[in-house]
């Protein structure tokens, strides 16, 4: 069976993208932060809270939060469309379920529930201890559980991992309908909106603000996802595409800085004092700066980073196989060490603000750790979604292919019904 984008000239295919590792790398550590400062921030929603009396938090976090996690996006479509070049439409659809369902399987019934555990005693809906709460979860239930909303299976939900089910959708999706990419009058089309910026910014503010008007609740970021990894995955494998993004770096990155001021000075004297909330243009004028955060910063660090950071790196190569165990385990660390710290466990100040540094510097510590021990045991690898080395003949067999597919049988009837 032929590759699925047998019809791509490879001879045009620009060369490996090493900025995309840096990317990866840079998007995880950004992650890492945000939801660290998430448990802290006052006032907006999280599994588990301790707030400090600091608007200054909210300021830093508004940084990324219009685009954190759409470069994630746009990094997984332009990846996804490279990992077409060489395989057949089933045996990619067959890796893509596997490299992606059972980290996603390990995360749900191993490591989300960590979370919960938190997030209940902080609610006061668990008068258990740790191990007890493990009995009950996975054993005897009883009515402990009432209160929350089951994910994928009753207790069993997805949480921070909503974007690793996604992108398993997406990439189905893009699989099943890629014949209609395939037709002639489509790739000429994506090649005249690839060398041309003002057709580029188009087709990613179009749809953008479409989502943002039109949307509502969390079928926002499903859709935005969406939006962006298509257009990573039908651009991705362009070479005019990173060259008039390059062509025009200064440009990007001065619309960029200026509409995150904008969102900034918006934030401080428009949303803090609900002016938006007594103004109609007021507030159609702070949804649109934000909704500029979308596409703007993107784009400026698309632009930055193939100009500059187009080169391989020995440290970066390393560090990009942590990021998938990483996303995995990441939220939990972070959840877990907050609730430790609040409880004073640790034996350390109980001012917040410390709180929030202490988290700050053992998160990423203890992230780090983790992924390290489990890059040192192939059978974690496989588990949580790193690629084994090529001396490995027992996991990568295609036995074992065979038997991850049909573990994860189950999760995908779930998906897909």
């Amino acid at each position: 069976m032929k590759p699925v984008l047998d019809f791509v000239n490879q001879a045009e295919l620009p060369p490996r993208l090493f900025f995309l590792d840096w990317l990866r790398v840079a998007a995880i550590a950004v992650l890492v932060l945000y939801h660290t400062a998430m448990v802290y921030v006052p006032e907006w929603g999280f599994h588990y809270k301790v707030p400090i009396e600091a608007d200054w938090l909210k300021s830093v976090t508004l940084l990324t939060s219009p685009w954190r996690m759409g470069l994630l996006w746009l990094i997984s479509g332009v990846a996804f469309s490279y990992m077409c070049l060489s395989k057949s439409l089933i045996l990619l659809a067959q890796k893509r379920s596997n490299q992606l369902l059972l980290p996603l399987l390990i995360g749900i019934f191993f490591v989300v529930p960590i979370q919960l555990f938190v997030q209940m005693k902080q609610g006061g809906d668990m008068p258990l201890n740790f191990l007890g709460f493990v009995h009950a979860f996975y054993f005897e239930p009883k009515n402990y559980f009432d209160s929350y909303s089951s994910g994928i299976w009753p207790r069993f939900d997805v949480n921070h991992l909503w974007f690793i089910r996604s992108l398993w959708r997406f990439s189905m999706l893009a699989l099943i309908f890629y014949p209609l990419i395939r037709l002639g009058k489509l790739t000429f089309f994506i090649k005249g909106v690839s060398s041309n910026l003002f057709y580029l910014v188009l087709v990613f503010a179009v749809p953008i603000m479409l989502i943002q008007v039109y949307v509502e609740g969390e079928a926002v970021r499903e859709w935005y996802g969406f939006t962006l990894f298509l257009l990573g995955f039908l651009l991705g494998n362009q070479n005019q595409f990173y060259d008039t993004l390059a062509k025009h770096k200064l440009m990007l990155s001065g619309i960029a800085i200026f509409v995150m001021l904008g969102l900034q000075l918006g934030f401080i004297f428009i949303w803090q004092a609900n002016l938006h909330e007594q103004s109609p243009s007021l507030n159609v004028l702070i949804e649109s700066i934000y909704t500029a955060n979308k596409l703007f910063p993107l784009l400026m660090i698309m632009a930055l980073a193939y100009h500059y950071l187009n080169k391989p790196n020995s440290a970066i190569k390393r560090l990009n196989d942590y990021v998938y165990p990483l996303y995995i385990v990441h939220q939990t660390v972070i959840v877990a060490l907050a609730y430790i710290i609040a409880t004073n466990q640790l034996m350390v100040s109980t001012e917040p603000e410390n709180q929030f540094l202490l988290n700050l510097l053992l998160s990423p510590l203890v992230c780090l750790i983790l992924v390290i021990i489990i890059s040192k045991f192939n059978l974690l690898r496989v588990l949580f979604g790193m690629r084994l080395p090529v001396s490995d003949s027992v996991y990568s067999s295609k036995k074992m292919r065979g038997i991850i597919f049909v573990i994860c049988i189950p999760i995908i009837w779930q998906l897909v019904v």
